[in-house]
């Protein structure tokens, strides 16, 4: 018999060897006091589960659990919840938490209740070469064989310089945060609006990264003359008022800081005031900005601390130090010292009646689609907004777009309808879509995901094939010879457009629309976009597999067929508001559209 446990224990051996399992503590703190009398855990890979709680043991203020996982688990979404035994639950608010298991055979995962997760940049295993060697492979072939727009602006030697520093880039092993840099960087060179390493589909590893770290400035500012102003303070200094001007940040110029972030920046074509604008920091909860993302991956904060050299209200310089901050936490202490701050997008849309029979109709937001959409019900809004315009007999309507960017179609076909869109200018310029492929790389395909179920890109057939560029036409996709059906009692009094360099591709193509129709007058800043035309309708989201990170690519561009110049829509009237007017809450850009329509009234 000994003899036979012995033989047991040596064929029982090499199977605990072949299934390796790595153990993981789950420990969250912070719990609040509810009538919920259990703390438990769910998660996406067995033992954890979405339907069934594991109930965590309490240990002195927190509450932990032990866990086996398999070998084969590579990545675990999960959250806290708190229930009871008749399974009444109250899941945390947030996101799903994440947790990636390399080698490693025993992780501890430390936790707060409720609170955004932040992650210990320094725990993220580099990536291998190799594994940025086989990111580096799919994403040349995407971009080579896919993207519409490779040789919009960029001739095939300034793309091969791109991709070879990328691939020497690529010769080390790099943190994911400088692999997202490194890729940022290539994709902006292509000059185009809708080609970027995305903000919002990342996965939960990159979105801790790039959003959830206390990396961020406690103020909003913009940017004037390739100066920093603070617009609206979230920090716990008295001296960062509006309009204070920020001269250095941690011993660096601000210029320097602006020039060094501009390579990584997407935008179309030469609208680099677009670029600029995308630099700025609104402080949103339901935007992302370039800035935020950006700054702290290129100068690390490495002690929360930012020391500020700024000109206080004297005109003296003087040094400060602010704490970095999360966004969330910055948001909420703007929402409590600014009661108007924005909370949502449907927030950016509201009817104002002024005197002398004039409205203002702000329409600063176009998203119905994906993170944090909006709810408004657009049309019910429109329908409402142009029948107070009637009854207040308005003569004079200007319409604010200026922090409106991209968006849906629909609502921008819904506004114009409320306009008459029957008379063009004369040899308005028309769009052809072109692509650079028939058939989509079998081998891109594991790793794209894309709004829409049928994938109608993966087999085209063009109206035709331009043998000497290479392009496939479609001769109809961004025509621009679109009619939109005019509501019976449409607006017949003055219009003006308030523009900005946000004004990327939808609110683009509004400011164009608005001019090629000859609505009204266009009144601010040269918008973003392309007057030669932009890949925008079909998004990819194509996800490199080693790193993780998310990448968007257009299938389709829109060319504009004639010569038109490398801009956006520039005003009739152009209009940037300054430092002065800024610091004293005057907008230069408003005052001139009153002062338009008192002249016209002359």
């Amino acid at each position: 018999m000994k003899r036979l446990s012995c033989l047991i224990f040596l064929l029982v051996l090499p199977l605990f060897e072949l299934n390796a399992q790595t153990v993981v503590e789950f420990v969250v703190s912070e719990i609040p006091s509810t009538d919920f009398d259990k703390v438990g855990i769910r998660g996406n890979f067995f033992p954890l589960s979405w339907q069934k709680s594991l109930e965590l043991k309490k240990s002195g203020e927190a509450y932990s659990i032990s866990l086996d996982f398999s070998e084969d688990t590579k990545e675990i979404e999960f959250k806290f919840v708190l229930f009871n035994e008749d399974e009444e639950i109250e899941w945390e608010g947030i996101e799903n938490r994440v947790l990636r298991i390399d080698e490693t055979q025993k992780l501890i995962s430390k936790n707060e209740w409720n609170t955004e997760q932040q992650i210990d940049l320094s725990e993220i295993k580099l990536l291998s070469k190799e594994e940025l060697l086989a990111d580096y492979k799919l994403l040349e072939a995407m971009i080579m064989k896919v993207h519409p727009g490779t040789f919009r602006y960029n001739d095939s030697s300034s793309i091969q310089k791109a991709f070879d520093e990328l691939e020497r880039k690529f010769q080390s092993r790099l943190s994911v945060g400088e692999t997202y840099l490194a890729l940022s960087k290539l994709t902006a060179g292509l000059k185009c609006d809708h080609t970027q390493v995305g903000f919002n589909n990342q996965d939960k590893i990159v979105n801790s990264i790039i959003h959830r770290q206390a990396d961020k400035l406690p103020f909003s500012f913009q940017w004037i003359d390739e100066k920093m102003f603070v617009d609206y303070n979230a920090s716990e200094s008295n001296e960062l008022i509006r309009g204070t001007e920020v001269f250095t940040i941690n011993g660096v110029s601000v210029k320097k800081i602006l020039n060094a972030l501009l390579p990584y920046v997407a935008a179309d074509g030469s609208t680099d005031k677009s670029r600029i604008n995308k630099l700025e920091v609104e402080a949103f909860d339901f935007r992302y900005n370039a800035f935020d993302v950006f700054y702290p991956l290129l100068f690390p904060i490495d002690d929360g601390n930012l020391n500020l050299i700024i000109l206080d209200e004297n005109k003296n310089l003087k040094t400060t130090s602010v704490k970095a901050i999360t966004r969330k936490d910055r948001c909420e202490k703007l929402y409590e010292r600014y009661p108007d701050f924005p909370k949502s997008k449907d927030d950016l849309w509201g009817l104002e009646i002024l005197e002398n029979k004039t409205a203002i109709l702000s329409i600063n937001s176009f998203g119905l689609m994906g993170w944090k959409k909006m709810t408004i019900d657009y049309k019910a809004f429109l329908s409402n907004a142009f029948k107070t315009i009637k009854e207040k007999n308005i003569e004079h309507l200007i319409l604010d777009t200026r922090i409106s960017t991209g968006g849906n179609d629909e609502i921008v076909d819904e506004l114009l309808t409320y306009f008459d869109c029957r008379n063009q200018i004369e040899n308005k310029t028309d769009f052809q879509g072109r692509t650079r492929y028939l058939k989509f790389p079998e081998e891109l395909k594991p790793y794209i995901k894309t709004w829409g179920d049928e994938p109608w890109f993966y087999n085209l057939e063009p109206d035709e094939i331009d043998k000497k560029t290479g392009y496939y036409i479609f001769n109809e996709a961004f025509a621009s010879n679109k009619e939109f059906k005019i509501k019976k009692d449409y607006f017949q009094g003055n219009t003006y457009l308030l523009t900005s360099p946000a004004n990327a591709s939808l609110s683009f193509y509004l400011a164009k629309n608005f001019r090629d129709y000859k609505i009204g007058k266009i009144i601010g800043e040269e918008t973003g976009g392309n007057l030669q035309g932009i890949n925008g309708g079909q998004i990819l989201f194509f996800k490199l597999p080693n790193s993780g990170i998310e990448i968007d690519i257009p299938v389709m561009g829109s060319f504009a067929l004639g010569d038109v110049s490398d801009s956006g829509v520039i005003p009739d009237i152009e209009v940037s508001n300054n430092m002065k007017s800024l610091k004293n809450g005057v907008d230069l850009q408003l005052v001139e559209v009153l002062q338009t329509i008192k002249r016209a009234e002359k």
